[in-house]
Formats: C-alpha cells, sequence, structure tokens
C-alpha cells in the first residue's frame, strides 16, 4: 500500500459528501480532472475501489463506505485546525442558509440569532426548486424546503408540519358563513397553490367560484391585507396565531383535520472542515420549530 496523503483523503470526503466530481471540485476550488485523478490515485494506493461511476455521479462502495466511517469526522476535525492555525478569515466561517422568506423570518431567525450570536449567517430567501438548485451547485449550505428534496449529495428530514388557517375578520365571516363567493380572495400567486390546497382538502372542491381582490406573493402581507378587511386568505398557523389570538381575524371553518405541510431541513453534504457548523445551523433550525411549536401549543 502506497502513501496516503492528506489531501487526497480531503478529496475523497468532499466526493463522498457532494455525490460527484463536478460538485466536489467546486467546492474545492479545484477542476474536475484534478479531483478525478486524485480519487484515482487514492484507489491505487488503498488497492480498491471507493466509488462507482455513473452518468449520474458516484456513489460510495462497501469499502467506501467503511473509509468514510472512520475518516470523515477526523478530516473534518484535521481541516478546521489547519485554517485556525492559519488563521484563515472570517468570511470563510459564513454559513449560508436559504428558505421562505416568512418561515425564515418569523420562527428561524429570531432564534438563531439569540441564541447562536456568533454565527455568521448570509440568507436567501425563494422559492424551494430554485434554492434546491443552488444549494446542490454550493451557494447554499443549509436549505428549509416545501418540497422533499431527493437530489444526489443533499441530505434531508422533515422537521415541521405548517397547519393552514382560513383567515378573514369577523364580519366577513358573517358573509362567508351564508354566500363564501362574495368575500374577496387574497392570494399568494396566480395558480392559488395555498387556496387550491385548502379547499380541496376541506371543501371538497376547486376554488373555482372566487374573485381575486390581490395577488401577493408574501404571506405576511396577506394577513395584513385581510386584517384591513380586504378579503380572505390561508395561512400557516405560525403567522396566523397573533390575529387569532388577538381577535382580528377569525377561521370560520375550524375543521377538525386542517390541511398540512411538511417542512424540510436540508443541507448539501459539507466540504471537509464545514460539517460541524452546518450540522450546528441545522440543530439550531430544529431547536427553533420546537421553541415556537411550544410557545404556540
Amino acid at each position: 500500500m502506497g502513501r496516503t496523503s492528506l489531501d487526497s483523503l480531503v478529496t475523497f470526503v468532499s466526493v463522498a459528501r457532494a455525490g460527484s466530481i463536478s460538485a466536489a471540485a467546486a467546492d474545492l476550488g479545484s477542476t474536475q480532472s484534478t479531483v478525478s485523478d486524485q480519487i484515482s490515485s487514492l484507489e491505487r494506493s488503498l488497492g480498491f475501489r471507493l466509488f462507482e461511476r455513473s452518468s449520474r455521479g458516484v456513489v460510495l462502495t462497501t469499502r467506501g463506505r467503511q473509509l468514510m466511517a472512520r475518516v470523515g469526522a477526523q478530516i473534518d476535525a484535521a481541516v478546521s485546525a489547519v485554517e485556525a492555525t492559519r488563521g484563515e478569515p472570517a468570511a470563510r466561517e459564513t454559513i449560508l442558509l436559504g428558505g421562505p422568506a416568512e418561515f425564515v423570518s418569523e420562527v428561524v431567525l429570531p432564534h438563531v440569532t439569540r441564541v447562536a450570536p456568533d454565527l455568521t449567517l448570509r440568507v436567501e430567501f425563494g422559492e424551494a426548486e430554485p434554492l434546491l438548485e443552488t444549494l446542490t451547485t454550493g451557494g447554499l449550505d443549509v436549505m428549509i424546503s416545501a418540497i422533499q428534496p431527493r437530489v444526489a449529495g443533499v441530505e434531508f428530514r422533515p422537521f415541521f408540519d405548517e397547519q393552514f388557517v382560513l383567515l378573514m375578520t369577523p364580519d366577513r365571516a358573517e358573509d362567508f358563513a351564508t354566500r363564501p363567493e362574495t368575500v374577496p380572495l387574497l392570494a399568494y400567486a396566480e395558480e392559488l397553490p395555498i387556496i387550491r390546497r385548502y379547499w380541496r382538502t376541506v371543501f371538497r372542491r376547486r376554488p373555482t367560484d372566487l374573485t381575486i381582490a390581490a395577488v401577493v406573493p408574501d404571506l405576511r402581507v396577506l394577513g395584513a391585507l385581510a386584517a384591513q378587511g380586504r378579503g380572505m386568505t390561508v395561512l400557516p398557523h405560525y403567522l396566523a396565531e397573533p390575529y387569532l389570538r388577538s381577535g382580528r381575524l377569525v377561521d370560520p371553518v375550524q375543521p377538525p383535520d386542517p390541511p398540512l405541510n411538511t417542512l424540510y431541513v436540508a443541507r448539501r453534504r459539507a466540504r471537509p472542515g464545514r460539517a460541524p457548523r452546518t450540522d450546528r445551523l441545522a440543530e439550531l433550525v430544529d431547536e427553533a420549530a420546537r421553541v415556537f411549536s411550544d410557545r404556540v401549543d
């Protein structure tokens, strides 16, 4: 067996987490050919294959998984120690977080910034699919997704169930009780994704007889408009709760089984040295959801 270098093991860990040579090269600031050569050299040195190659990327072999289990954490610690010794600039410590603006702003950031003021964050808001693409190409470390992010190189787990609530002012609720179609609709998008889901689940039909009064791609603004009496809207419970508690808005339906939407915390399999920091942020996101749920229950 030949001599194994730290650089080759760093490359191995990065490829194993990224799930592809190209993604690992981007993480490492290297080229695909260099990364591929390093992996081939490491395999020759060890005397066995580490990855199975395919058109979709690479997958660890059984012995590759065994090696990853043994060296992954140690390589993270070694890289972090070297960076600390070199006095790496603060920008290297920045963790990149993405997700829906409302949930990140109202639930996640207040908790994270309170309990971890030393954590340097850069936050990007947006829809799940474009953010997921940013995550896979290295532009994000952790994201909150409303869809299951089944993509190579991305780990995910469910962590929060949004409960949707139909909201309107008390006087609008009186109109809704007799003629629902007379209450204008405040929607997040022209396609009515949240409204359609609510109507199908609760009323077992499509919302075809409603008049749209406003389309605003911010759920917080929709809540404010509804509180002004402009119409009805559907919000997740974490945004609806303050309005319901104050009585400014009411839920005229209160279904026994309200529609739910599962949120996932997803993380790119971090390049060596970043895993402990992305682990910490993912744990803080979980913690923020638990703290919020305990507060409103």
